[in-house]
């Protein structure tokens, strides 16, 4: 997936000024898709460029004006014809678990506290995503499908959370009988 994909499902909810679609990709898309908001800003110009969104500026006077983007019906072509192509799983490059092939060569201290510090983020973000889900999706036999699909966006992650708590509990255990 391009940063441009998921800037253009960004703006399926409305017109969004750079800066809104900055805070708001950190909290939705953000959580499994990274990027800068100079990142957001560059592809926001590209994308204009190429007519997926126009750009329209808003005069403020006590601010510096304000460009707001909106998704225009090439933008939504161009997601349609994304959204057909096959997705490939995502490349894992786990920095941790190569650390963890090193162990009885290096020091077990030191990695018993980076997987601490891993669950410590993992409990966290699980925490973030249930907190989300209990605030926005109650009941989610009765949503919308972009609703839905933000829900299952949010499954996947709380699962993935789930499980790597678990992992971490498990890697604790046994590489302290080491």
């Amino acid at each position: 997936m391009a940063l441009s994909h998921a800037i253009l499902v960004s703006l399926l909810d409305g017109p969004q000024s750079g800066y809104d679609l900055g805070k708001r990709f950190d909290k939705t898309v953000g959580y499994f898709w990274k990027a800068s908001s100079q990142q957001i800003y560059q592809e926001l110009h590209k994308l204009a460029d190429a007519g997926a969104v126009r750009a329209e500026t808003i005069t403020q006077s006590e601010r510096p004006n304000r460009i707001v983007y909106q998704i225009t019906d090439h933008g939504r072509a161009m997601l349609a014809t994304w959204a057909e192509k096959p997705t490939e799983p995502p490349s894992v490059k786990e920095e941790l678990l190569v650390k963890l092939f090193a162990l009885g060569d290096v020091d077990t201290a030191a990695l018993l506290r980076e997987v601490e510090r891993r669950r410590a983020y993992h409990v966290e973000r699980l925490s973030d995503y249930e907190a989300v889900m209990k605030k926005y999706y109650p009941d989610p036999h009765h949503l919308s499908s972009r609703k839905l699909g933000r829900y299952l966006g949010l499954r996947m992650g709380i699962q993935s959370e789930i499980s790597m708590v678990a992992w971490c509990d498990e890697t604790l255990k046994l590489v302290k009988k080491t």
